[in-house]
This record gives C-alpha cells, sequence and structure tokens, in this order.
C-alpha cells in the first residue's frame, strides 16, 4: 500500500491510497470466501466455491463495493498513520478506482491561525454618551407612571381615561358587547372599533349615545357585503390625568432624592451605568474582532462551518420543541426551507468558529492553564446547585470526561478573561505566566467509570462550551468510510 497526500486550500488534503494489482487481488480473494460461506454458490457447498465462481454468481462490482466495506475503514486508519497531517474531522470518501486501484479520501485537518502581534491590539471601551434628552425622556416617563386620573364632570377630550358599556350589530347580528370597559381616548385607535374613541368625545358621564361607524376591509367581525356596524354606548365615568409638575416633591416620591437636580442626577448616572454595560457587553466581540483583522492567518476546513451550523440547528430546534413547535413548522412560518435557512446562518458561523480558534489559539499562546483546586471549586459549585439528590450529575461531573469539559470550559473562561486584559493594556507579561499543570482534570478518560461527554450536566458547560467547535489540540478518530458513502462511490 502506498500513501500520500495532495494539499489542497481551507485546510484540507486529498489523502490518495493506492494498492498494487497483487494486494488487490488478495483483498478480493478474501471477500469472495466470506461470502461464499454467507451465501450459497450454484454448483459448490458452502465456503467451498472457488473465487470465479463467487464472481460469476454476484459480479466483480459486488464483490469490490463488499471489499470497500471490509477494508475500507483500515486502509483509512493505516494511512492517518503514514501522513504528516492530523485529521480535525473524519474524511469523505471522493473517489475510488480499481484499475489500478486508487482511493481518494477528503481529509479535513487543522486550522491553520496565525495572530501575529496579538499582544499589540488595543481597543477602548467606548459607552454611547447619555444625552439631556435622555434625562428628559426618563423624567416624562416618571411623571407618567406617577400620575393619578381624577373623575371629573365634564365632557370627554382625547386623553381622556373614560369608563362606558358599548355594544354594536351588522345586519342584526352582535359583534361587541362590552360592560364598564376603560381604555384612554387618542386618535385613530382600532380598538375596540375603528372611530369609537372620536365618538366619544365631547359625551358626558351618564349620556347615552347610537351612531353609524363603517368597519375596515380587513377587519375579522365584517359580514359580506356589510360596511357599517350600528353601535351603542353609555358613557359612566370620564377620568382626567393629574401629572404631577418637575419639582422636588417628584423627586421625593420617586425615591431616596432630595431635590429635582439629585433626581436627574440619579437618572443620569443610571443611564451611563446602563451605557456602559451594554459597551461592555459587545467589548468581547469587538476585541476579537480587532484581533481576528490583524490577523496573518485564519484558515479552517468548510466541514467546520458545516457542523457549527448543525449545531445551531439543533439548538434552535430544543428551543421550539420546548415551546412545542417544530422546525419545519418555523421554516414554513418564517418563509424559509433547510437550504435557504442553513445559508443565512452560515455567516453567523464562520464569525463564531473564527472568534473561537482565535481563543483556543491565545489559550495555547498565554499557557492558560487552570489549577486544580479550580476545577474541584467549579465542581463544588455545580453540585451545590443541583442539590444533593442529584447524584447522576454529581457522578458525572467527577467523572473523567466531565472533570475534562469543566477544564475546557475553564480555559475558554480565563482566555476571554485574558484577551479583555490584552484589549485594555492590563494583561500581565507572558514570562511571569505560571504553568501549573492540572494532572487530576487531564488525566485521560479510563476505560471504568467513563461517561459519554453529552451527557454531562448542561450546566457544567456553561455557554462558552456548549458553543466551541471542534479543539484543533484534539485530534479526530478515524471514522468509518464504509456504507452510504462507499456504497454511492
Amino acid at each position: 500500500m502506498r500513501v500520500t497526500t495532495e494539499r489542497l486550500d481551507q485546510c484540507q488534503v486529498n489523502v490518495i491510497i493506492e494498492m498494487d494489482a497483487a494486494e488487490v487481488d488478495e483483498k478480493l480473494r478474501q471477500t469472495a470466501k466470506k461470502i461464499a460461506r454467507q451465501y450459497p454458490v450454484p454448483g459448490y457447498r458452502r465456503g467451498r466455491a472457488p473465487f470465479h465462481a463467487v464472481v460469476r454468481a454476484f459480479g466483480r462490482e459486488a464483490i469490490r463495493q463488499q471489499a470497500l466495506e471490509d477494508f475500507g475503514e483500515e486502509l483509512y486508519k493505516k494511512a492517518l498513520q503514514e501522513i504528516e497531517y492530523q485529521p480535525y474531522q473524519p474524511g469523505e470518501l471522493k473517489s475510488v478506482e480499481w484499475e489500478p486501484f486508487r482511493m481518494t479520501i477528503l481529509l479535513p485537518i487543522e486550522p491553520e491561525v496565525e495572530l501575529g502581534d496579538y499582544r499589540a491590539v488595543r481597543v477602548p471601551l467606548e459607552p454611547e454618551p447619555v444625552t439631556e434628552e435622555q434625562v428628559e425622556q426618563q423624567l416624562k416617563e416618571l411623571q407618567e407612571r406617577y400620575t393619578q386620573w381624577v373623575p371629573v364632570e365634564r365632557p370627554a377630550a382625547l386623553g381622556d381615561r373614560v369608563v362606558l358599556d358599548v355594544k354594536a350589530e351588522a345586519e342584526g347580528q352582535s359583534i361587541l358587547d362590552e360592560e364598564a370597559r376603560e381604555f384612554l381616548l387618542t386618535t385613530d385607535a382600532d380598538e375596540p372599533l375603528p372611530g369609537l374613541h372620536e365618538a366619544v368625545v365631547g359625551m358626558s358621564p351618564g349620556e347615552e349615545k347610537t351612531f353609524s361607524l363603517s368597519l375596515p376591509e380587513d377587519d375579522p367581525r365584517r359580514k359580506a357585503g356589510v360596511q357599517e356596524a350600528t353601535v351603542w354606548v353609555k358613557l359612566h365615568t370620564v377620568k382626567e390625568a393629574n401629572v404631577p409638575p418637575l419639582d422636588d416633591d417628584l423627586a421625593m416620591m420617586v425615591g431616596d432624592y432630595d431635590s429635582l437636580e439629585a433626581l436627574r442626577a440619579g437618572i443620569r448616572k443610571e443611564l451611563e451605568e446602563q451605557a456602559r454595560a451594554r459597551a461592555e457587553g459587545k467589548y468581547l466581540d469587538k476585541v476579537l474582532d480587532a484581533i481576528i483583522a490583524s490577523a496573518v492567518k485564519i484558515e479552517y476546513p468548510p466541514q467546520a462551518v458545516e457542523e457549527e451550523i448543525d449545531r445551531m440547528i439543533n439548538r434552535r430546534k430544543e428551543e421550539l420543541a420546548s415551546l412545542g413547535i417544530e422546525l419545519e413548522r418555523y421554516l414554513t412560518l418564517i418563509g424559509q426551507t433547510q437550504q435557504t435557512y442553513r445559508q443565512e446562518l452560515r455567516s453567523q458561523a464562520e464569525d463564531f468558529l473564527r472568534k473561537q480558534l482565535v481563543l483556543q489559539r491565545i489559550a495555547e499562546l498565554e499557557k492558560i492553564q487552570p489549577k486544580d483546586k479550580e476545577v474541584e471549586e467549579r465542581i463544588e459549585r455545580l453540585s451545590e446547585m443541583m442539590g444533593p439528590e442529584d447524584q447522576r450529575s454529581h457522578q458525572l461531573l467527577r467523572s473523567p470526561t466531565g472533570r475534562r469539559v469543566i477544564l475546557d470550559n475553564l480555559v475558554m473562561e480565563q482566555a476571554i478573561q485574558r484577551v479583555i486584559q490584552i484589549a485594555k493594556g492590563e494583561a500581565p507579561p507572558l514570562e511571569e505566566e505560571t504553568t501549573e499543570t492540572t494532572s487530576e482534570a487531564q488525566a485521560s478518560a479510563g476505560p471504568s467509570g467513563e461517561l459519554p461527554a453529552d451527557e454531562i450536566p448542561e450546566s457544567a458547560v456553561g455557554e462558552t462550551v456548549e458553543e466551541q467547535g471542534p479543539s484543533p489540540a484534539q485530534p479526530v478518530e478515524p471514522a468509518e468510510l464504509v456504507g452510504r458513502e462507499l456504497t454511492d462511490a
């Protein structure tokens, strides 16, 4: 067997496996013997049919396909041991030629991330300035919140609150019947009926009135050919807004303020804190965007993007399932197909993947290694959150897989903290970093007590690890290359 590679763009290589005629013949003969043992061959006892008889009975192409199923994965694993590249994801069979034998596998390899002088990146934290108009708007909303509605004995006007009984009929059928309905009189209101608010203006408490209103074409209460409804109302109460003035009394009513100026200052401070919180919420993305913009190279295989899109869709499926909605129904409602929805998610998936790769690379360059104590503290905290009765989750957390997931999560958290420190010019020098190992957390998952990673409690994973892409530092095990892909080749 001879193995060669052909480097392609986007972190992919063609792995080419060639065998001479004698090797191929041996594989085919082994497969033919297996077929002869499993299936009857006319003229021969089971397991006794010679090669040429099996070929005549089943056809050379069928034997070749079966041989691929029998030996394809073995050839793939041997090829991986001979090449210089580490797989990032399982390979995909591209083609098979038999004369001479040549099998080509498309193999995604580890992403390449060269960040350049990422420690020179600086990103200012720039909260949006608070304007005087924003402060005044908050004061206005406070006035509205503390407004009292006082009954008055005068005709209703726009801006008043009214309480009334209302009935409406169209073609002798009732389309509205409500008692003691209260609402604010405004212009262009559609509820409970278009034009009703304007018709009530000028009525006094205790007054009754009957009038006609036109029903819009899209009104579901409109009957075929019926354009108008007969409406009767009886007005019970008119309430006038008693808006508190902007003064010291309002300030003391709102909270611990002794003057209107103190209230203004408090509102401004709160708005500034909110603006800073919004800026900090966007800061990490801005920092990572700046590091990506200054990077020398960030390349990854396209299969990684497809995998991230799959994860995004699966998360959406879970969210929709909790609401009792199927993904297909959701896509219909938003006017999308599976294909268009995947395309819509592509740019988001690529952006996320690039940022994850940057964080992983920075964790390596900065020698970020959480201590055993930090892993233990996280396990203890999560165990307390789950409660003493959840023994299954406790076991999962303390399994080798659980510890590895928690360790990965801590690495990403600390990488995020470090890039923020770098962007603010507050990162410690690299030479002062400690590299204490976490031997217990890093221990390989043993055969006893091992638990699947996908059973680790979600709370132990957190958003950062939950959305992580495959780690470039972790080679992907050879995947089975037989089955549907080989059958279709």
